[in-house]
């Protein structure tokens, strides 16, 4: 009987390298990590051929995203839109963050909004409206009009945030939650204008470049805590007489006795702010935008603010932002 030979060397060799030829294969077969999503803040991308685009369906798309925003102090609208035909849409566009695809065709496979995220990068958003013909699509796209705006304006908001995250002063934040008893994401910049127990004014200046100019740009935070009373407080008139009455003590302007107010009126034109109902954590809040000046001084801009309950429900704790740069659009501030 002769006994089993050894495998020959050249042999021996391959079967030391067939577990790294398996590795290798099985890495070749793992998923590729997504690129992440581009483009600038405030975009959206439709995908839609250019006879839909220059027709109907597209003259719809623009009045519900390309809508204006309010309470802001020139015309800006809710979102900078573009279009792209479907065979265009590939490489690096299919990566951009914000994007609505259009199926208008006797083939689509239902009438439906469909709403994905990290379809082709991560941080991605992306609907596809599919209908049969372009009437039935435009009917869809009329009733989804306002989930599909508030769903890229609260994405909007979520990519600013992560990346306000990433820069934040973490010194300020932990001396804010310190002194007022409140989580902030604050990025890098600010500094500290005035503080007492019950009220801070945080703001940062930079100098931006625009038509080969540099501008002041100035952004504001305040937060101030008051007594809650009743359920009256969350109503735009007593917020408004609120901010007016710690403005007027604690916000002061350019000029030698001015000071921040709300904007209500300009000759024939409403300027009160306007406010809705929102969710905090949770928790009921109020959000109000409106338009700030100056009482003694030429200065203005808009500002949002958001206030809630602190949870023992016993204290209004207010937080807003502002910002003034005459020069530039403010929708992304």
């Amino acid at each position: 009987m002769r006994l089993p030979q050894p495998a020959s060397r050249p042999f021996r060799a391959l079967l030391r390298l067939l577990p790294l030829a398996l590795l290798v294969h099985a890495c070749d077969e793992a998923p590729q990590r997504k690129p992440a999503s581009v483009g600038g803040d405030g975009e959206v991308l439709v995908v839609m051929n250019k006879a839909h685009w220059d027709g109907p369906p597209g003259a719809m798309v623009r009045s519900v995203l390309e809508q204006e925003m309010p309470h802001m102090t020139r015309p800006e609208p809710r979102f900078t839109v573009a279009q792209v035909a479907p065979g265009q849409f590939a490489s690096l566009l299919q990566g951009h963050h914000s994007v609505i695809v259009a199926v208008i065709s006797g083939e689509a496979d239902s009438v439906a909004l469909r709403i994905q995220r990290d379809v082709h990068a991560t941080g991605q958003l992306l609907m596809q409206a599919s209908a049969y013909d372009p009437q039935t699509w435009m009917d869809l796209f009329q009733r989804q009009a306002g989930t599909v705006a508030e769903a890229f304006e609260q994405h909007q908001r979520n990519r600013i945030a992560a990346r306000v995250r990433g820069t934040q002063d973490e010194a300020l934040v932990s001396s804010v939650r310190t002194a007022m008893g409140v989580e902030l994401t604050i990025p890098g910049g600010y500094r500290v204008v005035e503080q007492t127990p019950r009220f801070a004014w945080l703001q940062r200046d930079r100098l931006v470049r625009g038509g080969g100019l540099e501008h002041n740009v100035i952004e504001g935070l305040l937060i101030h805590r008051h007594p809650y009373r009743s359920d009256s407080t969350f109503s735009v008139p007593y917020l408004v007489e609120l901010r007016d009455s710690v403005t007027r003590a604690f916000v002061e302007g350019p000029d030698p006795g001015s000071y921040m107010i709300v904007q209500r009126a300009f000759e024939q034109l409403d300027l009160m702010p306007g406010g809705h109902e929102a969710v905090l954590d949770g928790r009921f809040a109020y959000v109000m935008h409106g338009l700030y000046g100056m009482e003694g001084a030429k200065m203005g801009g808009p500002f949002v603010s958001l206030s809630t309950l602190n949870p023992e429900g016993t204290e209004l704790i207010t937080v807003e932002g502002f910002v003034y740069a005459p020069q530039f659009n403010k929708r992304e501030y």
